[in-house]
């Protein structure tokens, strides 16, 4: 029984919408120079609901997760656990900063939660 619950979850995990996130900052910026794309940084904390409403349902979204896997790297970076290493200064989580992997030079940058369509648009907005 056990293993029928584990395979179904598999099932239902595979066919979810889900944003690949690289496990570090400079794992996330090697890959994208290699994959010639941009960097999608979230600063987050585990105690913002915002947060977790964004990893949850919005970043869960199946057309934002394949928009955002196709065009860029992406990386979660907690703002208690990663403070010394944070490439930009913030004002409010989550804040989302697109950049170019090369350089870290910042061309986009979201502040707050938001709904999917929006989300995507932003998205879709940084060139």
């Amino acid at each position: 029984m056990k293993k029928f619950i584990l395979l179904c979850l598999l099932a239902i995990s595979v066919f979810a919408g889900s944003i690949n996130f690289e496990k570090d900052l400079d794992s996330a910026k090697q890959k994208a120079i290699a994959q010639n794309k941009k960097l999608m940084i979230m600063y987050s904390s585990p105690t913002c609901p915002e947060c977790n409403y964004m990893k949850k349902k919005v970043l869960k979204d199946e057309q934002i997760a394949s928009y955002v896997n196709e065009n860029f790297v992406s990386v979660i970076m907690d703002i208690h656990e990663d403070e010394k290493i944070l490439p930009y200064k913030f004002i409010g989580i989550p804040t989302f900063y697109f950049a170019n992997a090369t350089n870290m030079e910042l061309i986009g940058k979201k502040i707050g939660g938001t709904r999917e369509e929006q989300f995507l648009e932003i998205a879709k907005s940084i060139k």
